[in-house]
């Protein structure tokens, strides 16, 4: 195989480089607290978050993990985390928990979290049955 002049210990430097900006690539980080600031109270804007930042990397099925970043998140309603998390998991069903990470949830936050989580399987199980 031809290298074009370069030496082998170059092109196997460019493999390894192309091979780690890849696995970056898989995984999607969503910073809430950097979108929406530390209250996380406006559902219809969580809404159109999804469906525009979200959903198409679970779609596209073009990320192994994606990390929902609740740092700095002091507090949150039902009505931004339904929208938010529910409605993920309405139109993605149970195997979207496979690739969502929810990560620096305090308490409150993460008891609204794990309702959404269930509402929105209930709510995918009763379209699939429908």
């Amino acid at each position: 195989m031809a290298n074009y002049g370069r030496s082998s210990d170059s092109s196997s430097r460019d493999c390894l480089l192309v091979r780690h900006l890849f696995a970056l690539s898989r995984d999607q980080e969503i910073h809430l607290r950097e979108e929406f600031g530390s209250h996380l109270s406006d559902g219809a804007e969580a809404y159109r978050f999804r469906i525009a930042s979200i959903d198409p990397y679970l779609a596209l099925d073009s990320c192994e993990r994606l990390v929902l970043d609740f740092t700095g998140v002091r507090a949150a309603n039902s009505s931004f985390m339904n929208a938010l998390v529910s409605g993920l998991l309405e139109h993605h069903g149970e195997g979207a928990l496979q690739k969502l990470v929810f990560r620096g949830c305090l308490p409150p936050v993460q008891s609204l979290v794990q309702s959404a989580v269930s509402l929105g399987l209930t709510k995918h199980g009763e379209r699939v049955r429908a």
